[in-house]
């Protein structure tokens, strides 16, 4: 496991394997692991302010995009799309603003360039 991450209210730590395909949540009450995710290339996972959600970055090609997973009943859900973003930085950072809505590195430069003929004197 790696990445972990502890809920604002301190009874859970959600974690992922060392594959990142598979997302585990770990509860001090029960003291028992559960699957929360699986099947996808996850990133970055970061609890909301309430503690009942994990968003997270995931998935390719028409499947990309942020996602959250509701920890009561372990039901994910796609927040945005990220199929035609340009995304930039070494593994793609996302993570969230203070009012819970997703951040995300956006390549805004590297794929226009322009010429520019000058007249000097």
């Amino acid at each position: 496991m790696y990445t972990p991450r502890w809920s604002p209210d301190g009874r859970y730590i959600n974690a992922q394997t060392s594959d990142s395909l598979k997302q585990t949540l770990f509860d001090f009450k029960t003291r028992s692991w559960q699957e929360l995710t699986s099947g996808v290339n996850i990133g970055f996972p970061n609890w909301s302010r309430d503690g009942k959600y994990v968003y997270y970055d995931a998935g390719v090609g028409d499947q990309a995009g942020f996602y959250r997973v509701r920890i009561s009943d372990h039901e994910v859900e796609r927040v945005v799309g990220l199929k035609d973003i340009r995304r930039t930085g070494l593994y793609f950072w996302g993570g969230l603003a203070g009012d819970d809505s997703p951040l995300l590195l956006r390549d805004t430069g590297t794929q226009e360039i322009y010429a520019l003929d000058v007249d000097l004197p």
